[in-house]
């Protein structure tokens, strides 16, 4: 809008003495306008859509390693639930005392594993985030420049240094009838956000016969 006000101040002696060209002018600009903030929006979209895309694929992709980590953790903690299994409490306490130490490495590798595959992934996502960024922004740079052409020439038209461009036309034609239009955008716009969600669903599992999927909520891993 600043723009468009410098535009018709830098030019208003010109706009009364031909207030004809003026509107025809506007009228063509506008729609020019509308156009490339339409495509403006649909690249900008286009780059969160990878982003969201990629971003899926990523988690995805390490759904099978929490399920490996998962199924570790189930099996060390059933093995040490099992001395509460023995017949009195000197059995229960010696096995413990003996197989605690042996199971707690075994968590232990199970915390490490996660540490390395939580910091790879964070890392991929980081990659993601920055070609999404760099993509919105040369898109945004992109529409910069063109919306700035099309002003210099919006303001020729209204200086009369350029004439009116003529409107391009699409025939269209079918068995029935053929009909000629005007091409104009008058587009709706979306903002998007990336904002991944994760759906949870609850399984009833007796921790005597399986291990219990904890990674359910993410997807079916076999």
């Amino acid at each position: 809008p600043s723009r468009i006000l410098e535009i018709m101040s830098a030019t208003s002696d010109i706009q009364r003495n031909n207030p004809q060209l003026t509107v025809e002018c506007f009228d063509y600009y506008n729609d020019v306008f509308k156009t490339e903030y339409a495509e403006y929006v649909d690249e900008y979209n286009l780059c969160v859509d990878k982003y969201d895309g990629g971003y899926e694929q990523v988690l995805e992709q390490y759904n099978s390693v929490v399920w490996d980590l998962s199924n570790s953790t189930f099996e060390s903690c059933m093995f040490l639930l099992d001395c509460d299994k023995q017949n009195n409490s000197e059995n229960a306490l010696s096995c413990y005392s003996t197989e605690g130490p042996t199971y707690s490495k075994q968590l232990s590798n199970v915390a490490a594993n996660a540490s390395v595959s939580v910091s790879s992934l964070r890392q991929q996502v980081e990659t993601l985030v920055f070609t999404r960024d760099q993509c919105c922004s040369a898109t945004s740079r992109n529409y910069e420049i063109r919306s700035g052409e099309s002003y210099e020439d919006l303001q020729k038209c209204l200086s009369g240094e350029n004439p009116v461009p003529e409107r391009s036309t699409t025939t269209t034609s079918s068995s029935s009838s053929s009909s000629t239009s005007t091409t104009a955008a008058n587009p709706t716009t979306t903002t998007t956000t990336p904002s991944p969600s994760t759906t949870t669903s609850s399984s009833s599992t007796s921790s005597t016969t399986r291990s219990p999927s904890t990674v359910a909520h993410f997807s079916s891993v076999e």
